[in-house]
């Protein structure tokens, strides 16, 4: 008896974990980490996650030259969104990509998301096999 008990809870401690590895997670991994172009630009850092799934999230960088950081942003939402995942902006700043230098510089604020940690954006940098053999500085 105590064991058709035990058997009758094995559904919900399985339950989890296939949530866990549903297809819809695998679909973050698709989408790249870094999209920054060369030259001065604006950037975001921001968090994307499958709608309901907010502790397995992905941090991406996204950066383009734009007028103000808003026009990233709804560039983001018009990528993920019909996706299905959800994107919360960390903050954002500026990047100096110097292709032909191998140098990046990540400073600054923006004025409507507030200001990233240039010191995270820079470890996703360096992870991006791009990016691996360049110089990158933090300024504040």
């Amino acid at each position: 008896m105590k064991l058709l008990k035990s058997l009758s809870l094995l559904p919900r401690c399985v339950s989890p974990l296939q949530k866990c590895y549903s297809t819809d997670l695998i679909s973050l991994v698709g989408i790249p980490r870094v999209k920054i172009a060369k030259g001065e630009n604006r950037y975001l850092l921001v968090m994307i996650h499958t709608h309901g799934f907010t502790n397995f999230g992905r941090v991406i960088v996204r950066g383009a030259n734009v007028d103000n950081h808003l026009e990233i942003f709804d560039s983001i939402l018009e990528e993920m969104e019909p996706q299905g995942i959800c994107s919360k902006c960390l903050g954002g700043g500026r990047i100096l990509n110097e292709d032909d230098k191998k140098k990046i510089k990540i400073y600054g604020t923006s004025r409507t998301f507030g200001g990233a940690d240039h010191k995270r954006t820079r470890n996703i940098l360096q992870s991006w096999t791009t990016y691996k053999d360049f110089k990158i500085s933090v300024k504040k």
